[in-house]
């Protein structure tokens, strides 16, 4: 079908296939931190391939020549091999898709002090009187709304204090970085993997004002971290926390603070065994949403999200 669409001229195309998420899923057996369950519906989908054509003549002969492109292949497979091969058509709105989403964004408080903001919003005082954070959602790889980066900011409320270091490990759109340097630490390092992260956290932190105090490198945590922190923090997987465990009390300093988030209650067990091996004791525990917040401790108090 897809070929077919191709010699008509139609390149972007949109596949639902259900055999794509049993590739996906083979072999994988118990180390999911997360499935959307969207994506989960997919294994009972029909395949599909939908293309987009444009309203009017120009449209209606596309249409008309998918259509011949269907019959000929029904004429092909005589085996019923290539399934229905139907058509079903539908109108969708023409709008500015790349602006358009911006009216599904609301300001998200954290905590008691921090409201996440658009950053299309004005800049005047917040109405409640919290720190606003200001983010390009469409740019940003977070923004505040789901459960792991809420607890992080949180946990950081609470343990920044006054011209801190923060470590912001795998920082996306450097949402807990710029959050600890609003709320008064005095310097911030965020380190990523992807270019494209430490980029978005870097226009973000301009946004922000706080450019001056902060930085962004992109690579491995162990071979461009040099230095150590009073407090580091990240909103990861859990495979990847237990991965890191052992060499992210390096990068902090006696007494230093550890906030980590990112931990699926399914995996809770996971992570505490790590920690507990390099010697940090469960103190607290909370949980939203099926995501859990530990605090531990080891020469000093440790945070876990």
């Amino acid at each position: 079908m897809c070929s077919a669409l191709h010699d008509i001229g139609h390149s972007s195309l949109a596949i639902a296939d259900a055999a794509d998420l049993e590739g996906l899923l083979e072999g994988k057996h118990g180390a999911w931190d997360y499935i959307d369950h969207n994506l989960m519906k997919l294994r009972e989908a029909e395949t599909t391939v939908t293309v987009y054509l444009p309203h009017g003549r120009q449209g209606q002969e596309s249409l008309n020549a998918i259509l011949e492109a269907l019959s000929q292949l029904k004429a092909l497979d005589s085996a019923g091999e290539m399934g229905r091969l139907e058509c079903a058509a539908t109108s969708v709105k023409d709008e500015d898709w790349a602006t358009s989403w911006r009216k599904h964004y609301e300001p998200v408080a954290i905590g008691e002090k921090l409201i996440i903001r658009p950053s299309w919003e004005g800049r005047g005082p917040d109405p409640e009187g919290r720190i606003a954070l200001r983010l390009d959602p469409g740019m940003a790889f977070g923004t505040g709304i789901d459960e792991t980066t809420q607890l992080c900011l949180e946990a950081l409320e609470n343990a920044v204090e006054e011209g801190c270091s923060v470590l912001d490990i795998g920082c996306g759109s450097g949402i807990l970085a710029i959050g600890a340097l609003l709320l008064g630490a005095g310097s911030a390092l965020g380190v990523d993997i992807d270019q494209v992260a430490v980029n978005s956290a870097s226009e973000n932190a301009k946004l922000n004002g706080v450019s001056d105090r902060s930085g962004f490198i992109c690579g491995n945590l162990a071979e461009r971290v040099t230095e150590t922190y009073d407090i580091a923090c990240a909103n990861i997987t859990a495979d990847a926390i237990v991965s890191l465990a052992p060499d992210v009390p390096s990068f902090l300093r006696p007494g230093g603070l550890l906030i980590l988030s990112g931990i699926i209650e399914n995996r809770e067990t996971d992570v505490t065994n790590a920690i507990a091996s390099i010697g940090f004791s469960i103190k607290e525990r909370t949980e939203q949403k099926g995501w859990v917040c530990i605090v531990s401790e080891h020469t000093g108090t440790v945070l876990l999200c």
